[in-house]
């Protein structure tokens, strides 16, 4: 079974905010790279484009190197997925920001370039409070990481095997047809993490998915992803993953014990970026959590 949380139409366009609440009705049933070590940066404030020296901020660290968004962006998309899936697959509860499309770029706040510890999104502000900015890597169209060891402005605390991921990228509306396809392969990911902190962050080794598109219960054309990832984790070695969700909607499947939710993002509709949050069951390790970026043509 599989829950879907849907939109209309054209994917991207306006604000994509999950906010959980009971009026919904819904129906439920169902950096790849292990992050280079890096030295404290002095705090910054970031737009899209740089960095500029801010106040000091020295509770936060930085791990790795990225690239800051790009200055030309007036507005950027922004993904925040929950710290944790749930493990067993079903729907997460609470209420949460999953995605928000067309926020101020001049809101975000980095430590380092394309280490960001503000994002703003359509409702409210998330900022990391105290910890490490790392897993982090993008090349001026988008951004990612994760926050871990730490504390963010939403309450959310985790230990250096948990987090908090994120993306940040050009906002992009994607059409589709009855001819649409896309074909993606893996840019970049976060490491994943298990859920419950107890086995240190492991490695996305790879990632595809073919977009095709699919009809919604309106009868709109949406895009589907067919996802594959293969990962690592603890004793979890050589794991591959298969599932399927529509893009700019959550699902979740107790069969596969698994959560997704996907967007695109990029300067380019013909050739957009795909941008994935999972939550997946590992035979040991047991709930692992990540997010990784695919480049679609």
């Amino acid at each position: 079974m599989q829950f879907v949380y849907r939109k209309r139409h054209i994917l991207q366009a306006g604000t994509a905010t999950f906010a959980v609440v009971a009026a919904l009705g819904l129906s439920a049933c169902g950096g790849g790279d292990d992050g280079g070590s890096g030295s404290a940066a002095a705090s910054t404030d970031a737009s899209a484009g740089g960095h500029v020296p801010g106040g000091a901020a020295s509770s936060i660290r930085v791990e790795g190197q990225s690239q800051a968004l790009s200055s030309s962006l007036a507005t950027v998309s922004v993904m925040t997925p929950p710290v944790s899936w749930k493990a067993d697959g079903s729907f997460p509860g609470g209420s949460f920001t999953l995605s928000s499309n067309g926020v101020d770029a001049s809101q975000l706040k980095s430590q380092a370039p394309g280490a960001y510890t503000t994002l703003p999104r359509t409702s409210d502000v998330l900022s990391l409070s105290t910890g490490t900015v790392t897993d982090i890597a993008g090349n001026g169209d988008y951004a990612i990481g994760r926050w871990t060891a730490g504390s963010d402005s939403a309450g959310h605390s985790y230990t250096g095997n948990q987090g908090q991921t994120w993306a940040v990228g050009a906002p992009v509306t994607v059409s589709v047809t009855d001819q649409t396809q896309l074909n993606c392969e893996l840019a970049a990911a976060t490491r994943p993490t298990s859920i419950d902190g107890n086995t240190a962050p492991g490695s996305l080794v790879g990632a595809t998915a073919v977009v095709t598109s699919k009809k919604d219960a309106f009868g709109y054309l949406q895009a589907n992803a067919a996802l594959t990832l293969q990962y690592s984790i603890g004793a979890d070695t050589n794991q591959t993953f298969s599932g399927s969700t529509q893009v700019g909607s959550m699902s979740t499947s107790v069969t596969t014990k698994s959560s997704l939710f996907s967007r695109f993002m990029g300067p380019n509709e013909a050739t957009p970026y795909l941008v994935v949050s999972y939550g997946v069951h590992a035979p040991t390790v047991g709930g692992v959590n990540g997010l990784a970026v695919l480049s679609c043509k």
